[in-house]
């Protein structure tokens, strides 16, 4: 496994950050969608967000 430099986890970490307000966003705006498509269309983008976090998040373990 290669080691990563200070600059490398400093990015990682701030897309981390940023992955994860957009999950927690996307959640929010799917319960509060009525349309039932458009809560479908954010749950799915949420799901696609988490999986990004998730395998940052490898990278660092």
């Amino acid at each position: 496994m290669m080691t990563l430099t200070s600059k490398e986890l400093s990015a990682i970490e701030d897309q981390l950050s940023g992955e994860q307000l957009l999950v927690t966003k996307l959640r929010a705006y799917s319960q509060s969608c009525t349309d039932p498509v458009l809560k479908g269309q954010c749950e799915s983008i949420a799901q696609q967000h988490q999986k990004h976090y998730d395998k940052l998040l490898s990278f660092l373990n």
